[in-house]
């Protein structure tokens, strides 16, 4: 079988197939949306695997069957797809999955819901034509594989859609692993160091909280100043993005809650942002990794666990359950004081680790690229692709 990839987020994917099967994977890259996280990994030279190049353009938008891409992906038996994929995969002729990663199934197809989160004017129309070509691609996939927590869900709904099945996002477990140097006595403290890369969004506007875009951060902060009033050491680890509307709000707050001095903010000094291998660095240096507090997880709370880090964060209980029967080893808390409970809890060397070991066996079971790569191609042939 030939397997084709396409989007900015599918590398994973694509290398965990090409890991865990004999098929032909290829996966195609836009140039202008290669994201920053992957620049360093050397498979990105390999043009046996990995196609970039200038595939969206505003003539592949208005004539997708003429476009570039289209004509590449046709000499596949199936294509993955995500972000813009939509658009490219019904001009391709071949069946094609739609793997949401968020924006693509929770706002693209939808322009007046999401006019918010945008700049009015030219924009407005711009994303009224990505809409019809998203909502047209869509309704002609052959599946949409993505997990069943509400902002998916709903989204799907609104269209006249269903998820079809759901395939755990990937993580190369090699890379995002324990660090080998082990703390010696001498270097030990009673500081809890802690590890927040997500996007700083706390507005409460519904359309963002609906979508899960909103990640509630102001539990951290509060939570972590309740913890430290109590005596708990933290020092907090952050970082900064270039148009983040609600970075501003979040530094006012800190300052406010006292917390300037035990916050860093974090620059990658790099337009394109940090690289998966200066991430994993940062998260090895971490006692504790933060994810977000929206009801659902995405890859900081996987690598954050990947590297044998307790991850705190807040998911719906019901569909974690249905995704994961055998349990999750996420710590949880929906208030500034359960916040604060999950710091004084970590104080204890012992209990970090042994999360942290939990949390690296439970990331090798389920979200492996490999692991996850063998799935893709079972999901495949439940849908008659093989």
């Amino acid at each position: 079988m030939r397997i084709a990839l396409y989007g900015p987020y599918m590398y994973e994917l694509a290398s965990g197939l090409k890991e865990s099967s004999d098929h032909e994977v290829r996966l195609f890259l836009d140039k202008a949306t290669l994201p920053g996280s992957l620049l360093a990994e050397p498979s990105l030279s390999d043009a046996d695997f990995v196609d970039i190049g200038p595939w969206v353009t505003r003539y592949s938008m208005l004539r997708p069957t003429a476009s570039e891409i289209a004509v590449r992906l046709s000499e596949f038996d199936v294509a993955l797809v995500t972000e813009l994929g939509p658009v490219f995969g019904p001009a391709a002729g071949i069946p094609f999955v739609f793997i949401p990663t968020g924006w693509d199934l929770t706002c693209g197809p939808f322009p007046i819901r999401s006019r918010a989160t945008r700049s009015r004017g030219l924009g407005d129309l711009s994303a009224l034509a990505v809409a019809y070509r998203m909502r047209a691609g869509i309704s002609r996939a052959s599946g949409i594989w993505g997990a069943s927590f509400a902002p998916f869900a709903d989204a799907a709904a609104r269209l006249g859609n269903e998820l079809t099945n759901d395939l755990p996002q990937p993580i190369d477990t090699e890379l995002f692993a324990p660090g080998l140097h082990r703390v010696s006595a001498s270097e030990k403290s009673d500081r809890i160091s802690i590890f927040h890369p997500s996007r700083i969004m706390m507005s409460a506007d519904r359309f963002l909280v609906e979508t899960g875009q909103c990640k509630r951060n102001d539990l951290l902060f509060e939570g972590m100043a309740l913890a430290m009033s109590s005596g708990v050491d933290v020092h907090l680890r952050l970082i900064w993005r270039d148009n983040c509307p609600d970075q501003d709000i979040a530094r006012r707050l800190i300052e406010d809650l006292g917390l300037t001095e035990n916050v860093e903010w974090l620059e990658a000094g790099d337009p394109s942002g940090f690289t998966w291998r200066e991430l994993a660095d940062l998260y090895r240096e971490s006692d504790l990794v933060v994810d977000e507090f929206g009801g659902w997880f995405g890859l900081v709370a996987l690598e954050g666990a990947a590297c044998g880090r307790p991850v705190l964060n807040h998911v719906d209980r019901l569909t974690m359950s249905q995704k994961y029967p055998d349990g999750h080893p996420f710590l949880q808390a929906s208030s500034a004081a359960e916040v604060c409970e999950v710091l004084v809890r970590l104080l204890d060397e012992r209990t970090r680790e042994e999360i942290g070991d939990k949390s690296r066996r439970w990331v090798l079971r389920h979200h492996d690229r490999s692991v996850v790569g063998q799935r893709a191609v079972e999901n495949l042939k439940g849908i008659g692709i093989q």
